[in-house]
């Protein structure tokens, strides 16, 4: 009997917050949540949307999850084309979020405008259409972009409810008043923000929606491209992800001052425009850098957007930032459905394609390919399929990073061999801490790559244990955050890991691995790294420090004292 993974969301959501919370709720009672809405089985969903005890153990034990469990109930049926059991849930997640928010809160414009879009009935479409939009504007401003699609649906719809009436007989409602008027835009020097072109591949559908974030859904489709513009607050924290909506921070508003924000979502004709594109971004670049960045589960195709651009910036990026956004369904409930779309030969025969694409045609010097969660399965599948047509010839990727790799042991372990030619070094990045990853060691009933609780050691693998910077409450993605010094040393300078002094080596020789964090100061390292970096070379680095420390002041000259002794054990005998 398959054991059906599509309840590990909801465990990895419960176990994160309140383990007692998942003890109370029951694994069984998660999984058939789960498997209900995964395979779409009416029956089954309306049994757990009538099982009253169920539902009031979860929205006890955590309103906010029990919301995301009916939104995701909603959800899937609307996908199974029960439209009535979809707008009810729908209406009890808008009631329940009311009850515990308020009725403004900016969670509310998605139901709403998900329920007015099943609406058939042109007056009720437009009540809930005009509710969702009214939340919007006055949380987002009557001015900012991102409500131009929202607005133009809004319109539309107000069109066909006035023609509706008119229909009947029935008087139209009156005109809405003028819109104030429209602000001097912010000059570009004063703005706080920097805008970061990305460059995407994704085998998506259209939602045939203009909104950024909602341009793109979670059903497969065939391989397009296309470009996107992010913007980053010069401010924000290196390594952090800054969103409009956190419950830590109770910021709704989206400012780009203190924000990152997809603005705007731009396909591109075919292949050969995309490469081209990218090949020009790159040949106007000094260092001819391209990375890819593969996403997670439960990843939408904003959420991939916003973390390519956040590494673009804080890896100072010089050349194309790419990412391939596989269809994710983007929801708690569907780590099944990933798990299959990551798992599709179609799928990933493209992507080995795409990958030996832009090796061959971008122009890069350097190319980087990162995924992080179950994306490494996207990235090892591909490897494997590159390999088998790159026999006998040179590698044609630099750094490949594994980070929270959620793969099994068993696959790793026979695909490894395999892959070792596609790249020049391979790295990993695991944890003792990964929530999510130990979720999914017990669900798949297989230990995963990523959990550092029992390491994975391979000849050619560069194992990093950051369990002493994981954060957050899955501490799921230090590589790029609390363990982003030592990501840089690996993309910008491939250094191996004896030469980066915030690792220490543990375990016998054949079997070595690097802790992260118990070697020098991380900060020493950090202005090393960067030396380097923005000097071009060791020597050069080197070059510049003793020009500079003779006339430096005390302070400064200690400073550089230490930089020197870092950069001098980075590279031991180099001229």
């Amino acid at each position: 009997m398959r054991l059906s993974v599509g309840f590990v969301a909801l465990a990895m959501v419960f176990g994160a917050l309140a383990p007692a919370i998942a003890q109370d709720l029951r694994v069984p009672d998660l999984q058939r949540i789960a498997e209900a809405a995964d395979r779409g089985d009416v029956v089954a969903m309306r049994a757990v949307s009538r099982d009253l005890a169920l539902l009031q153990r979860i929205r006890e034990a955590d309103p906010d999850t029990f919301v995301e469990v009916l939104l995701a109930l909603a959800e899937a049926y609307a996908s199974a084309g029960q439209a009535e059991e979809a707008k009810a849930t729908y209406r009890l997640a808008i009631q329940i979020t009311r009850e515990e928010r308020g009725d403004d809160d900016l969670s509310l414009a998605e139901p709403l405008l998900a329920l007015a879009r099943l609406e058939d009935d042109p007056s009720a479409r437009l009540d809930s259409l005009q509710e969702s939009y009214r939340i919007r504007e006055a949380v987002l401003g009557y001015y900012n972009p991102v409500l131009q699609p929202y607005r133009a649906e809004l319109d539309a719809s107000q069109a066909a409810a006035n023609r509706d009436l008119a229909s009947r007989g029935i008087e139209l409602p009156p005109a809405p008043p003028p819109p104030p008027p429209i602000p001097r835009p912010v000059a570009a020097e004063d703005r706080n923000f920097q805008l970061v072109d990305i460059y995407w591949a994704t085998h998506r559908t259209p939602t045939g929606r203009m909104a950024p974030d909602e341009f793109y859904g979670g059903l497969k489709s065939e391989l397009t491209f296309g470009t996107a513009e992010v913007s980053v607050p010069r401010d924000r924290a290196v390594g952090s992800l800054p969103l409009p909506m956190s419950i830590l921070t109770l910021e709704f508003r989206p400012d780009p001052d203190r924000h990152m924000i997809l603005n705007r979502v731009t396909p591109l004709s075919d292949r050969e425009q995309f490469m081209a594109t990218v090949a020009r971004k790159i040949g106007g670049s000094s260092r001819k850098e391209l990375f890819v960045f593969v996403h997670g589960y439960n990843t939408s195709f904003e959420g991939a957007a916003l973390r390519t651009a956040q590494l673009a910036v804080d890896m100072s990026l010089d050349g194309a930032p790419i990412l391939y956004s596989w269809p994710s369904r983007a929801s708690l409930l569907s780590y099944a459905a990933d798990t299959r779309t990551v798992a599709d030969d179609a799928l990933l025969d493209e992507v080995a394609a795409f990958f030996t694409d832009l090796s061959k045609r971008s122009g890069a010097e350097r190319i980087h390919l990162v995924a992080h969660s179950m994306g490494t399965r996207v990235l090892l599948r591909a490897l494997d399929r590159i390999a088998a047509e790159n026999v006998g010839r040179s590698p044609l990727f630099n750094e490949v990073v594994f980070a929270a790799a959620d793969i099994g042991v068993d696959e790793f372990d026979t695909t490894w061999p395999r892959v070792t030619t596609t790249a020049q070094r391979f790295t990993l990045y695991a944890s003792q801490r990964d929530r999510a990853l130990q979720v999914s060691n017990q669900v798949n009933q297989m230990r995963r790559v990523g959990d550092a609780r029992e390491v994975t050691v391979k000849p050619g693998l560069q194992t990093i244990d950051t369990t002493a910077a994981s954060s957050g409450l899955l501490g799921h993605d230090d590589f790029a955050g609390s363990a982003l010094a030592d990501f840089r040393g690996v993309v910008w300078l491939s250094l191996a890991p004896e030469r980066r002094c915030v690792l220490q080596n543990s375990g016998p020789e054949n079997a070595r691995f690097w802790i992260f964090g118990s070697g020098c100061p991380e900060n020493d390292f950090i202005s090393a790294v960067e030396l380097v970096r923005t000097s071009g070379s060791y020597p050069l680095a080197l070059s510049a420090l003793e020009a500079e420390l003779p006339q430096a002041p005390p302070e400064r000259r200690t400073l550089l004292e230490k930089v020197r002794t870092r950069l001098t054990s980075m590279f031991p005998g180099s001229p």
